[in-house]
């Protein structure tokens, strides 16, 4: 590091900032303010700071924060499927066979994922075979309802280098940023995509409807469908409908213990199912002995006739 230090001898003076500054994790960036002794203007998230903002945050003053946090209300405001996805040299996507050239004019008006994930991460790999089939689903249903609407997928690779993207992006029926482009580490940054598989869904103006298209999908497949918010509450209601009727406890082929339905206002919420290893919210059947969750729709129902020895 090209920065000063604090002798590793010296115990005392770190556990006294420790106390000082109520540090429970690292890493952690205290930013003290020059000639200001106003425990106020410290900054406790310099962490945070620099991931979004980077050395444009410095001198890292209350006025300069408010500046870019204004510069970025008014970039996502101007947002646009062309000033996203579009390089200064580069006006097109690939399809299928790569590297066939889809303009990125063609995408507008359509409904858009932006899907990040790459061949070595085992989630995204392990999603992939799902999104393909809802996006096929979504795309049926659209032309059976006569629909004038559309969606498409925009592959934004993590991968490590170019055949691993080649083969994981053969593995998709959508179209996908160049490989190895900096558009990629842009959007990733923009949407603050802190890990993948991250499906992030924008509308048919090109702005931005919501982070959690990964989730969505898992919760209601197909029917999530144009994932809007109000689309996101009707299924949310429609969920506690179909709640009503389930059984208030289960046992599960997958675990030893009796589960009980729970909902995110009786001890419930976001969760990752121990069973398809999905993010899940809203109602879950939950082992209220050691904390294990799974999905409605995951639990395998086993006979309670006879339970001697579970």
């Amino acid at each position: 590091m090209p920065c000063l230090s604090i002798p590793f001898s010296d115990v005392e003076t770190k556990k006294a900032l420790d106390r000082k500054f109520n540090i429970e994790g690292v890493p952690c960036l205290i930013i003290l303010q020059p000639e200001d002794d106003n425990d106020e203007a410290t900054l406790h998230d310099g962490v945070e700071i620099l991931y979004r903002f980077g050395v444009q945050a410095f001198p890292f003053t209350k006025q300069r924060l408010e500046e870019l946090e204004l510069q970025e209300r008014q970039k996502h405001e101007r947002q646009t499927l062309t000033n996203l996805l579009a390089d200064h040299d580069r006006d097109y996507l690939f399809g299928h066979p790569a590297p066939k050239q889809v303009p990125i004019d063609s995408l507008m008006g359509k409904t858009i994922g932006l899907f990040f994930s790459a061949q070595w991460c085992n989630p995204g790999v392990k999603f992939t075979p799902k999104l393909v089939s809802i996006y096929h689903k979504i795309k049926q249903m659209l032309i059976l309802n006569d629909n004038d609407e559309d969606f498409e997928i925009v592959f934004v690779s993590n991968d490590w280098d170019q055949s691993g993207f080649n083969s994981y992006f053969n593995t998709m029926p959508w179209l996908a940023l160049p490989f190895g482009e900096p558009t990629a580490k842009n959007l990733a940054k923009y949407f603050d995509v802190r890990g993948i598989p991250c499906l992030i869904i924008l509308g048919p103006d090109g702005k931005t409807i919501t982070k959690h298209g990964r989730n969505l999908i898992n919760l209601y497949q197909e029917n999530a469908y144009p994932f809007t918010e109000a689309k996101v509450d009707l299924l949310e209601k429609q969920m506690d409908e179909e709640a009503k009727n389930l059984p208030r406890s289960e046992y599960h082929a997958g675990h030893k213990h009796e589960l009980t339905l729970v909902s995110q206002e009786t001890g419930g919420g976001p969760f990752i199912c121990c069973d398809c290893d999905e993010q899940g919210a809203g109602w879950a059947y939950q082992c209220l002995d050691c904390g294990y969750e799974v999905h409605p729709k995951c639990v395998r129902a086993v006979d309670t006739s006879n339970m001697l020895g579970r």
